[in-house]
Parts: structure tokens; sequence; C-alpha cells
């Protein structure tokens, strides 16, 4: 849109506005239009002057000019329009009508404004030749260009004096609505002129009576009049006076609703002044002075170089640069004494700090400022301030000239761009910016050459980003460069200038960290070293070493300040110290943490370590015994972490040596539980100060807790003895001896082997020192782990390995060593041997087994199985049978040891002779054989029946009968049909053995319906044509009382086929067929 368009549119709003009857609106939009194309709206707005609708715009405009309305905020497309002024207004009605007095006195009044008095002087004089209706107006307006200028205040004054005589009311009006900003320097004017004719004698013509009318009408309240005064009486030395009429000035300024401005900078610098000169302290003089720069920058400065000489403002600023180093070095001591690390106390400090740096940056010369802002932009920071420190470090850094770096320079110069980086940097991190805050930081410490200040600051700040981002290690170590440079600030800034909310975590890794570099080793790194090259790196470490400590030490008297209730701090600044070898520092350092804590474990053991190392064993043991009554060792590790190798093995020594001269005393009873515990606390110290070398104190401790009942904890240490020692023959047999007493065997035995493989001859003492039950326990475990194996090994076909055979036999012989009074080592040592195919051997050790009268079925059936390796078949069979009823398990796992040739010919051998027994009636003996078959031949049908048969005879139906189920599951697709008959007749005659009735009946039934005719020969054996058709009677009938018709017409048919004139059968089916009538189908 062009400048016309929005002209044309402005003039449009503004015409309607004006038909509704809102001048003021409408007058605005002309306005608007005016500052946008001026032509356009003045062509606009006449045309409405000549339809008689402009003149509410013409007197809106003039009411602008005058002052007496503002003009109304308007919007237009949805931007307010805020450009229009009264200077626009005036400007839009000496256009609209140039001669118009109010537009006249609008331009006037910005002429003097701008101090273009001469030219005001000119052109009132013109319109006063020209007879306007302004006249007076123009004569006041004239009257004060000529005051303003200072040439012709005389005739200035005169026309005053001339207008109020003529027209007193108007006067006043005119001069209270358009010069009120004039209005001091006209009261002045007019005091001067009281003044300079009461000094003349001449106080009674009627000039000297008009301007003290004219000076009570302009200020009925006294306020100008009264506040001229204090000039006067500084001047004249009245500067209690002079105090007291500033003061009254003042109060009536404040209560006042017109504008203060300059005059009351005025004042405010005056009263400062006289303070001063009463030399009544800086606070009242840096109250004002703030107060007053404050209102007018540039009044309170010309008011100050008014009032005060070169040498006098000198003083003001030494004064006042003295109460700025006492305010900080305040705050600085408050910090410092601050009780709690996380406070921020004494803020409040920093306030008159604060005012006096403003003060000074307005008066001090250009080239203090750059240090001046610095101060107070850190003032700003540790008061609380961030962002406003931020913002005055960004200008400070900023150069005054973009083109000239003179401005960067001279800041490098002065010493204060490194502090500003490093402030700027804070600034960053207390709002969150820590990419800058990092930058910053790095630029300080990179700097050439270092600025320690500026350098020991960006060092905490890039140390605190380090720690929050988890580079905790190169965090200690610029508080650690930090410390060595200067400790005072880095103390202030850690207290001061990081966040209260990150202080703790801070004095936490710092801690942790300064321990973590005390507890570092050289030695690693020397050990490949060798010659003068060794020796050369070996002094390296050592100092490095002794360099690490130093900056430890440092380190922790820093944390110390921060916290100095924090005892860890303490105790880091004694360790220190005793890395640096200073030890009298380090003994008097822990003296005073053991006075405010004086059982505190740590600071005893150091204490105790102390003293071991200077000689003094009497007060060392009395140290160690305290530290033992308190119970509190586990705290000890990172402590004795810090001391060198050959004092902690002083240490262990001694505490060791303690503990077993009292395990050795120890009584019986209660008393004995705390000479145990006792003795427990002693091998704690001792193992931590052993540290990787502390198996012996470890297994000893162990016992210990074993002997209390408390069996995780020993078992714990039993596994890090061997943790670190593998072999520890000691160690595993006590743990296994603790898995006993878990209920955990297998790990006890596991144990157990592994101590046989590693040192047999050290082990089976320690087994044999147990109690007969644990090495009942432990024998029975060895044999069947040993045997468990052995079957492992039989089941996968593998071959024995050389370690797997050493362990069987250490276990077997070691069985033997243990169970001296048994044989039980000796068979499994047999078991062994023959899985070895050393069968001569196994015969040697069988003999000491067989020696008994009547020797053990165990010894006999591994007897037997030797005597099958040799062939004889029979013998073997008689000695393997004793096992078949007693330990079938045992049995088989013999049979496993022979290949299956071997199993067959000892199966049809014991076969032959069950059937011997059998035949003769011995069927008590034949049971054995016929089991040894079953067992040998894997469970054939005919060594089943076999047993089956025997059992019977022997009237264990049971078992026969699972025997023969077992023949008729296996042979369900048998093709021999009588043989399967007379299996389920068996079946039956076993049944009814064992009184079910009902099963016999359907096992005769079954065989009944597979072959009638062999199945009627076997039940007219056995059990007979008469049993055999009443078990059938029998199950028919409670068939048919249940109605079960289909099951009682098949037993009444089965049994009518084995007694076909059976009448009771008979009778029976046809009680059925009558019961069945009612349509039935049974065949």
């Amino acid at each position: 849109m062009s400048a016309q368009e929005l002209v044309a549119c402005l003039c449009r709003e503004g015409d309607q506005h004006l038909a509704l009857g809102e001048p003021p609106l409408a007058t605005a939009f002309y306005l608007a239009a005016f500052s946008c194309h001026a032509p356009s709206a003045v062509r606009s707005v006449r045309a409405a002057l000549a339809e008689a609708r402009g003149a509410p715009v013409v007197a809106t405009l003039e009411a602008w000019c005058r002052g007496e309305s503002q003009i109304p905020a308007i919007h237009w497309d949805g931007m307010a329009v805020v450009s229009l002024t009264g200077t626009l207004a005036s400007a839009f009605l000496a256009t609209l009508c140039p001669d118009h007095p109010a537009a006249v006195l609008h331009s006037l009044a910005g002429l003097l404004a701008h101090g273009r008095h001469g030219e005001v002087v000119r052109r009132c004089g013109a319109l006063l030749d020209a007879h306007s209706q302004q006249a007076l107006e123009l004569q006041l307006t004239r009257a004060l260009a000529w005051i303003l200028s200072g040439a012709q205040v005389d005739a200035g004054l005169a026309d005053y004096l001339e207008a109020f005589a003529s027209r007193a009311d108007r006067t006043v009006t005119f001069v209270l609505t358009h010069q009120q900003p004039y209005l001091p320097v006209l009261v002045s004017t007019l005091q001067d002129h009281i003044s300079r004719r009461q000094q003349a004698g001449d106080s009674a013509g009627q000039q000297e009576t008009d301007s003290q009318r004219l000076l009570a009408a302009l200020d009925p309240g006294g306020t100008w009049s009264s506040a001229l005064s204090p000039d006067l009486l500084l001047r004249g030395g009245r500067y209690e006076d002079c105090r007291a009429a500033c003061s009254r000035a003042l109060e009536s300024d404040r209560t006042s609703d017109r504008p203060q401005g300059e005059r009351l900078a005025a004042l405010l610098v005056t009263r400062a002044a006289t303070a001063f000169f009463l030399d009544s302290g800086t606070h009242d003089l840096l109250r004002d002075l703030h107060e007053a720069f404050r209102e007018s920058p540039s009044g309170a400065r010309r008011q100050f170089e008014a009032v005060l000489t070169a040498r006098d403002r000198e003083r003001v600023l030494a004064q006042v640069q003295e109460a700025v180093d006492v305010g900080f070095a305040h705050f600085q001591e408050a910090v410092r004494s601050r009780p709690e690390l996380r406070e921020d106390s004494g803020r409040e400090l920093l306030a008159p700090v604060t005012r006096a740096l403003r003060v000074l940056l307005r008066v001090a010369p250009p080239a203090a400022r750059p240090a001046l802002g610095a101060h107070l932009a850190e003032c700003l920071l540790l008061a609380g301030d961030a962002a406003g420190a931020r913002a005055l470090c960004e200008r400070l850094l900023r150069p005054s000239r973009p083109r000239d770096r003179a401005g960067k320079s001279a800041v490098d110069r002065a010493g204060n761009r490194a502090p500003l980086l490093a402030l700027r940097g804070f600034c960053a991190l207390h709002v969150g910016d820590t990419p800058c805050a990092r930058d910053d930081f790095q630029e300080v410490v990179e700097q050439e050459p270092p600025h320690h200040g500026g350098c020991v600051r960006a060092l905490c700040g890039r140390g605190l980003l380090r720690v929050l981002a988890g580079s905790a290690f190169l965090g200690a170590l610029d508080y650690v460069t930090a410390c060595r440079l200067q400790p005072d600030e880095a103390l202030l800034v850690a207290k001061a200038y990081v966040p209260w909310n990150q202080r703790g975590l801070l004095l936490t890794v710092l801690r942790e960290e300064g321990r973590g570099m005390l507890q570092r080793r050289p030695d690693s790194r020397l050990t490949g070293a060798r010659g003068r090259r060794g020796q050369a790196a070996e002094v390296d470490g050592a100092a490095a070493q002794e360099g690490d400590a130093q900056g430890v030490y440092q380190l922790a008297t820093l944390l110390m300040e921060l916290d100095p209730e924090d005892e860890a701090s303490r105790l880091l600044a004694a360790d220190a110290l005793y890395r640096l070898g200073r030890l009298d520092d380090a003994h008097k350092a822990l003296l005073v943490a053991l006075s405010r804590r004086p059982q505190a474990a740590p600071v005893l053991v150091r204490l105790a370590l102390l003293q071991l190392r200077r000689g003094f064993f009497y007060d060392a043991n009395q140290l160690v015994k305290k530290v033992v009554q308190t119970g509190n060792t586990a705290c000890l590790q990172p402590t004795l972490d810090v001391f060198r190798l050959e004092d902690r093995q002083l240490l262990r020594g001694h505490c060791h040596a303690r503990a077993l001269a009292i395990l050795q005393a120890q009584p019986g009873g209660p008393q004995g539980d705390a000479h145990t515990r006792e003795a427990i606390a002693y091998l704690s110290l001792a193992i931590f100060a052993a540290g990787s070398q502390a198996s012996e104190s470890l297994l000893t401790r162990a016992r210990c807790y074993a002997l209390l009942g408390q069996r995780k904890t020993a078992m714990f240490d039993f596994n890090s003895v061997l943790r670190a020692e593998p072999g520890n023959v000691q160690a595993l047999c006590a743990r296994a001896l603790l898995h006993l007493t878990l209920d955990q065997q297998k790990e006890a035995v596991d144990d157990v082997l592994s101590a046989l493989k590693l040192d047999p001859g050290t082990a089976v003492p320690e087994i044999r020192s147990l109690k007969p039950e644990a090495q009942a326990i432990i024998t029975q475990g060895l044999s069947s782990h040993c045997r468990g194996l052995l079957s492992q090994l039989l089941d996968t076909g593998a071959r024995l390995s050389d370690r797997a055979l050493q362990g069987l036999l250490a276990a077997g012989e070691a069985v033997i060593q243990i169970d001296a009074g048994k044989l039980s080592g000796h068979i499994l040592l047999a078991d062994v041997l023959i899985a070895m195919g050393s069968y001569e051997e196994a015969g040697a050790r069988l003999r000491e087994a067989l020696r008994p009268t009547p020797p053990l079925e165990a010894a006999r059936a591994r007897r037997g199985l030797l005597l099958l390796k040799k062939g004889d078949v029979r013998a073997a069979a008689g000695d393997l049978q004793c096992l078949a009823e007693t330990d079938p398990r045992d049995l088989g796992f013999l049979l496993r040891l022979l290949e299956a040739s071997e199993r067959q010919s000892l199966a049809q051998a014991a076969a032959r002779e069950a059937s011997t027994f059998l035949t003769s009636g011995e069927p008590r003996q034949a049971l054995g054989y016929c089991s040894l078959a079953v067992l040998a031949g894997g469970g054939g049908a005919c060594h089943l029946r076999q047993r089956a048969t025997c059992l019977a005879e022997l009237q264990e139906f049971g078992r026969a009968l699972g025997d023969l189920d077992l023949v008729l599951r296996e042979g369900a697709g048998d093709r021999d049909l009588r043989m399967r008959v007379e299996d389920l007749c068996s079946r039956g005659c076993l049944l009814l053995g064992l009184g079910d009735k009902a099963g016999a009946a359907g096992a005769f039934a079954q065989a009944l319906k597979l072959a009638p005719a062999p199945a009627q020969t076997s039940l007219w054996e056995r059990p007979g044509r008469a049993p055999t058709a009443q078990v059938f009677l029998c199950h028919g009938q409670r068939c048919l009382e249940e109605q079960r018709y289909a099951e009682a017409w098949t037993a009444a048919e089965s049994g009518l086929l084995v007694d076909p004139e059976h009448c009771g059968l008979k009778r029976l089916k046809a009680r059925i067929r009558r019961e069945a009538a009612s349509g039935c189908r049974l065949h």
C-alpha cells in the first residue's frame, strides 16, 4: 500500500469519527495521516474546514499544542500508532493555520527546549511588532528566553514583572502551565533579584514588591524559594543549615505531585556534599549520591561538579572507594565464617558496596571505570543478580567501537579481561548456560600470560563443570591447581561463586578424589624398569607422589575451610601430611580430630599406625585395643589404603599375633564367645592392613565365625581365601565342613575332592579331625560321587581321563583312611579298578573286604564279577544273586561294568539255576537267581514269567502280577496266541489270590475270547472248572444288580463255556434275558 493510499484510509477513518461526534479520535487519525503524507492530510482537513466541519479539529489541535489534553491512542490494521506527539500536532496546526497562536507558542517552546534562545527572542519580537493576539504570552516567552540565555536577565525579569502587574492571574497561569520545567530557574532568578535589592538597601520599591508578590504566586508553599537556599548556605559554609534545608525541600518534593527530575538530584547532591564537609560518614553520602544519579544522572553530575572542587571530588572518590573496599572485605569475612556450607548469608552486606560502585562509575575518571564495572558485576553476581551481572560483563567486554580494537586492548592492558571472562562464566553457570560458561573458563585458563586471580576463578569454575559432567578426577586437579595458586581466592569462589545447591556435591567429590590421589600407587608403573632407567623412574614416581600429597593437603585445607565440621576432610589433611613425611604434624592433626570424637575408629587406627611407625609399641597396642573395642572395623579399608605397605605390614603382624594369643587362651562358655569376637576384631583389622595378602587371617577369622554360628559370614571369608588361593587345602576342608552344617552335601563333597586332589596328606587328617557323624556323611558322599561319576562315564561310553582317574583313586584311598574300621573304601576302590580294567589289583583290594565271615554281600558280588571275567559263569551267578533282592541298584551298577555277551551268559546261567530250584520246590532260593536273570537279561519275557511263577509260589502275588503285566504289555503284538492266553489265565489266578474276583473274571473272559479251547484247557487245570464257573457267576450277578446287562451277559456266556452244565449260570442267563426284554440287544 502506497503512502497516498494509507493516508486516504486514515482520513476516511477520521471522517467517520468526526461524523460520529468524536473530534479527538478524528483528529488523531488526521494527525497520523499527516505523519505519513502531509499534503494529502492537509487537503483532506481543509476540505472539512471549508464545509464548516473542521472547527472541532482545529480546537482539538490547539488543546494538544497547549498541553491541555492528551492525544488518544489509536490502532490501525491491528497495530498501535505511537508516533503522535505535541510537536507533530503543532506542525499540523501551523500547516493548517500558519498564524494560529497555539501553534506559534508550541513551536517557540520547542526552540526553548533545544536551547535556541536567540531565535526565540527574535521571533517573539517580530510577532509583538505585528500586534499579535497573544502579546502577553509572547512577552513571557521572550522574557524566559532572555533569562535562560543569561544575556539579558534583567530585561527578562522586567518583562515578567510588567506582565504580572498588568494581568497577574493570566501571567501566573501561563507560567505554571507552559513554563513549569523552568520554574526553579525563574524562582532562583527572582530570589537573586530580591537578594540583590536587599543588599543594596532598596527593598521598599514597587519593583521589589512586585517581585515578592510574583514569587509568592509562583511558589505559594515556599518549596522552590526554600530549595534555593541550600546552595547559598553551602557556599557560605553553613553546612548544618544547608543539610536541614535540603531535607525540608526533599520531603516537600516527595510529597508533591510535581515532577522532580534534576532539581531533586541537585538537592540530593547538595545534601551529600554537606555530609562530606561535615565528615559524618559515607553512609549518608553514598545514599544521597546514589539516589541522585538514579534520579537524573546528568543533573547530578553537573551539581556534583558545581558544589565540589576538583580536590574535594578526589577526596570523595577516595572515601567512596574506601567504603567499597571495607564493605567487600566485610562480605568476604562473612563468607568465610558461614557455619553452613550451603548458606548464602551475608548478601545484605553487598547492597552498600553496590551503591558505592554505581556512584563511582558515574563520577570516576574513564580509565578507572572498567575495573569498577568488573567489581560491580562481581557484587551483583554475589548478591544473586546473575542476569544483571552477565549483562554488565557483556557490556564491559564489548569494545566501544567495533572498528577499533583499542577498547578491547585497553581492557586487556587494565588486567580486567581475564577476571571479566571468569565472572561471565560464573554468571552463565548460574543461569544454566553451561556451554558458554565452559568456553569462558577455558579461554581464561589458556590465556598467556595467565592472570592469577582470573585463572584461579576459571579453574574453580571449570573444575565444577567437570565434576558435574562426570570427570571428577579432572575437576579435582583444577581445584588442586587453584589452591596452589591462591588458596584464599579458591575458598571465596567455592563458598560464594559456586551455586549453593552444588557445593555439597563439590565437597564430597573433591574429598573422594583427594583420597583417590593419595591411594594411587606408582609401584605398578615401575615394575618393568631396570638399571638406571628404573632408578630414574622410581625417583620420578616418588616425586610425583609427593607432589600429589602436597596438592591433596592444600585441597584438604580448602575443604576444612568449606566445612569446619567435616571430619573426613580433617582426616584427609592428616593422611596427606603422613604421605609428605610430616609425621609430627600428622600426629597433631589426628589428636585434634580425636579430641572431637574420642571413639572414632578411623582416627584411632591412624594414630596406632603412626605410633608403630615411630616405635611406640605400647601406645600403639592401646590404640588398637580401643579400635577393637569400638567394633567399627568395617570402615577402615579406605583408611589403611593410604598408608605405606611396610607400615600396614607392621599393623597386620601385630593384630594377627594378638588374635592368635586370644584364641589360644580362650576359655569355654559365654566368655569364650566374647574372646572369639575380640579375636575377630583383631583379625579384621589385620585383614584390612594386609590387603591382598590376608589369607591366613581370613582363614582364622572364618573359623571363628563358624564357632560363633555365623555360617554365611564364615562362608564369605572362606570364599575370599579360595579366590586368592584356589589351592588352599585347609580352606577347602574347612569350607566343606561348613557346607555340611548348612546341609549342602554336594558342595561339601566337591570341596573334599578338590582338597584330596591337591594334597591328600593334608586333607585326610583335616577330615579325620571331624566328628564321626560328619565323617560318615563325607565318606558316603565321596562314595556316591565316585559311583555317580563312574555311572556317568559308563552311560556315555567315554574313557576315564587321567585327572578323573586320579580323583577317583584319591577318593577311594581317602575313604579307606578315613573309615579304617569299615570296608566301604576297599569296595569303592575295587569298583574304580574294575572300571579301569585292573582286575588283578581289584581282586587284591577285595581280599580285605572278604575277610569277615560271612563276607559282605557287596564284596561277594564284586568277587562274582571278577569270576565272570575269568569265565566261571555259574560261580559268578551264585555270588551276584545275593544282591538281586537286597540291593538291586548296586547290582545294576555292577552289571553295567560287564559286556553284553557277559550279561547274556550270566542271565542264562541264573535262569538255569532258578529253574533247578523251582523244580526242587525251593522257590526262596530260586528268587535271587530269577531277579539276577531279569536284571542281566534286560527284563526278558521268559525271565519275567519265571520270576512271576517263583513269586506266586512264595505267595507274593503283587510282585508276580507286576512282572506278568510287564510281559503282557511288551507282548501285546505277540503272535504266540497260546502263550498270551496262558499269561491271561495266570494273571486271573494271581488276581484271585489278591481277592480281586472281578479282575480275575475279566482276565478269564479275555482269554476265552482270544482262544476258547486253549483257555478252557488252562482254566480246567488252574483254578479248575467249578471255581472258574463260580467266579463268572458271582461277577455276572453283581453286574446284573448294577444293571450292566452287557457285562453280565458276557460273564454268563464265558462261564457256560467253561462249564456248560452249570445250573446257576443258566438261570443267570435266563434272568438276564427276562430283565433285558425291553429290547436291549445282548448278542
